[in-house]
């Protein structure tokens, strides 16, 4: 005969918690969910019941013989090996004082989860009788449907309290991404640069905030743009979570948060909630959308010679698409040649101007796309405007809008996940987590199109690095510091800072 299920007491009725109880009742698991407020736990009975019985009108009665409603954890039956998983406030007193009243109550065998996204699991330990059964478990909302946890191990975890609660969230059909306790676990510090280098972007004036949704979205694959996703999260939160990163990692700049949200935020512009964030938000306001450039008729029409040089899936995907007929050399330093014209590049690092000082010919710079196939968008620079008009004909024709951007080093998507990709090296040579163990919290936490070390490898860790490393060039700016591991990943791109050095000798 099979052992019962282990019971689950959930702490905290609000959202997570009563997302994390319903979860366990539908994995069959005896169920406390304690909260001192009794309207609460009625609204998260109800709601439970509510998204169970969608799917199972039967559930409703198996939910009331398994769930208990309790206003005090002393209330709950004593049994050694309940798992607790607290969902309370973000305070550390709070969490310990909760946890360590827990332990009294069901023993020091019993297994201490917290679902803390930003307090340190170790310090939260700390405060209970025996740090090694607590175990950071940390879930993302909405909890029935987000397939993500991360398992997160404090210094003094034992393997058999990380055990139980991977193999808890794997009965559950969850995924787990194990990772050591850090600022940020996984992808609250990965993810920040998504965010940071946009809000960079427009300080600079290289793009609107729509203009590098747009980009995002439909050249990087993102199912949202960072500012459309910082006002649905809400721009207090978010720019909370940044800052709270950025002082765990005594104010380094690479996690560095931006005036422009900071102002957002003193204005009372949260986003969604407040009706009014990046965008505004109501019944009858359409989601921005930016222009894309027009299309020259005298430059769709001109009969221009291209060659492609040398291999780029991007570029040559474009011509493909496009239809024309074109030329093809072997070279090392792949572009179209627009024969007479100028030579279009993907974006390396260098702006438009580095490189047509360096090439002695005008050139326009694309920005790169994650899928070339299916991009829709795509950003560029030039110093030509003969030439830009023939490179938006051009792309016109492959079914791609243009997007002129200012000339900007590293452009927009191509900056963006590098730095993206920047953050993940380093956190897997910090043995943070795993390289597999990053990408799929960012795809399963953060509904990226795929993770930034499946983009590492599909650009090559040549080409990131080489692009971080002209940033660094140009800005000189401690955030665009290229991870070790990164570099020691790409030993062959050390010769992205010669040719940022000889650009710039020319200029």
């Amino acid at each position: 005969m099979s052992q019962p299920l282990v019971p689950i007491c959930v702490i905290g009725a609000g959202t997570m918690g009563r997302g994390i109880a319903q979860v366990a009742l539908a994995s069959g698991h005896p169920v406390h969910l304690v909260d001192p407020d009794a309207a609460q736990l009625a609204a998260a009975e109800s709601e439970i019941i509510t998204r169970l019985t969608r799917k199972d009108p039967a559930a409703g009665a198996l939910v009331e013989e398994r769930l208990d409603l309790l206003t005090d954890l002393t209330q709950a039956r004593t049994d050694p090996r309940t798992i607790v998983i607290e969902a309370i406030l973000e305070r550390l007193d709070v969490k310990q004082t909760v946890l360590r009243r827990a332990a009294d109550h069901f023993g020091t065998s019993c297994i201490l989860a917290t679902n803390t996204s930003s307090l340190s699991v170790t310090a939260i330990a700390a405060g209970v009788p025996d740090p090694s059964r607590v175990v950071g478990m940390h879930f993302f909302n909405p909890v029935p449907v987000m397939r993500l946890v991360e398992v997160v191990r404090g210094l003094q975890s034992d393997d058999e309290a990380v055990d139980a609660i991977t193999e808890l969230a794997e009965r559950w059909g969850k995924s787990v991404a194990h990772v050591r306790s850090v600022p940020g676990f996984i992808v609250n510090r990965v993810a920040r640069a998504f965010y940071g280098e946009s809000l960079r972007l427009v300080e600079e004036r290289a793009g609107t905030p729509e203009t590098i949704d747009e980009l995002m979205r439909a050249a990087g694959g993102f199912r949202m743009g960072p500012f459309e996703l910082m006002d649905l999260i809400g721009n207090d939160v978010n720019f909370a979570v940044t800052r709270t990163v950025w002082a765990s990692y005594d104010y380094d700049p690479r996690f560095a948060p931006s005036l422009i949200q900071s102002e957002i935020v003193a204005a009372g512009r949260l986003g969604r909630k407040t009706g009014q964030g990046f965008f505004e938000y109501g019944e009858s306001v359409e989601r921005p959308l930016p222009r894309a450039a027009d299309v020259d008729a005298a430059a769709q029409a001109r009969d221009i010679t291209m060659i492609l040089h040398g291999s780029d899936d991007q570029l040559g995907t474009l011509l493909t698409r496009a239809g024309v007929e074109f030329g093809r050399t072997e070279s090392e330093d792949p572009h179209i040649e627009f024969v007479g014209a100028g030579s279009v590049l993907i974006t390396r690092g260098l702006t438009a101007r580095e490189e047509t000082s360096r090439r002695g010919e005008p050139v326009l710079l694309l920005d790169r796309c994650l899928a070339p196939s299916t991009a829709t968008a795509v950003a560029l620079a030039s110093t030509d405007a003969p030439l830009a008009d023939a490179v938006i004909a051009l792309l016109h024709r492959a079914g791609v809008r243009a997007f002129p951007v200012a000339d900007v080093p590293g452009l927009v998507v191509a900056r963006i996940l590098s730095m993206i990709a920047n953050e993940a090296w380093e956190t897997a040579y910090h043995d943070v987590a795993s390289p597999g163990d990053i990408d799929n919290a960012m795809v399963l936490g953060t509904n990226y199109p795929m993770g930034p070390f499946a983009w590492s490898a599909q650009w090559s860790s040549h080409r990131v690095l080489e692009l971080l490393d002209a940033l660094w060039s140009s800005y000189h700016d401690p955030r665009y510091r290229a991870s070790f591991a990164l570099r020691t990943a790409a030993p062959a791109s050390s010769l992205a800072n010669g040719q940022a050095k000889e650009a710039r000798s020319h200029v």
